[in-house]
């Protein structure tokens, strides 16, 4: 496999901690965010912080096991928020989508599929080897597996849907000027920006 230089992993690795900042600056400054939102946000930060913790130059990985826990503990905490969204909007009730615009509420379960990709990624034989300030597991190893594969076409093709619906909706906030302001931390473009970037950034752990 490849290696990245110790500047381009340091990179990502502030990439991943602005993207966990913002989730934590959400919950801090606003206090009227919904039970959903609010598990979103925490999820946000937990996933930006776990993988920089495993990209950061020059720092010990922690132990194989606490990663790929932590990342299965996040996994579930997605699916259990996905079905609680499923269940209330199959009772009827308004549930917000990830970014406040029309189907996005199908990428809900996107956020448990990310951690299932991080945990496949780090039990992919030769995945454990610490290179130094390379990505975890830039050592060669076997071809990936089917369901790694898999994961690696859903994670690029979900890159492209989100470039393409925040283009979208970067074109009508654009179009509807400022009669629906929205703060920066919450708006749909930054949603998509940041759901993005961790999605891009996953795809070139798996990858890798």
């Amino acid at each position: 496999m490849l290696s990245i230089s110790p500047l381009l992993a340091w990179f990502f690795t502030l990439v991943l901690i602005l993207l966990a900042a913002r989730a934590t600056a959400r919950l801090s400054v606003s206090p009227r965010l919904t039970g959903y939102d609010r598990n979103r946000e925490l999820g946000h930060a937990a996933m930006g912080l776990g993988m920089a913790v495993l990209l950061v130059p020059g720092v010990p990985r922690p132990p194989l096991t606490v990663s790929v826990t932590f990342f299965a503990a996040l996994a579930a905490w997605a699916a259990f928020d996905w079905a609680h969204r499923v269940v209330a909007r199959l009772r009827g009730r308004e549930i917000p989508s990830c970014a406040g615009s029309r189907n996005a509420h199908l990428l809900d379960p996107h956020h448990a599929i990310v951690s299932i990709a991080m945990v496949a990624m780090l039990l992919r034989p030769g995945m454990a080897v610490d290179t130094g300030p390379s990505m975890p597991g830039m050592a060669m190893g076997p071809s990936p597996g089917a369901a790694t594969v898999i994961l690696i076409a859903y994670v690029w093709l979900t890159a492209l849907i989100l470039g393409i619906g925040m283009t979208r909706i970067l074109a009508a906030e654009t179009t509807a000027g400022s009669g629906e302001a929205r703060t920066l931390l919450s708006s749909p473009a930054t949603v998509y920006a940041c759901e993005l970037a961790m999605t891009v950034l996953t795809g070139l752990m798996l990858v890798t």
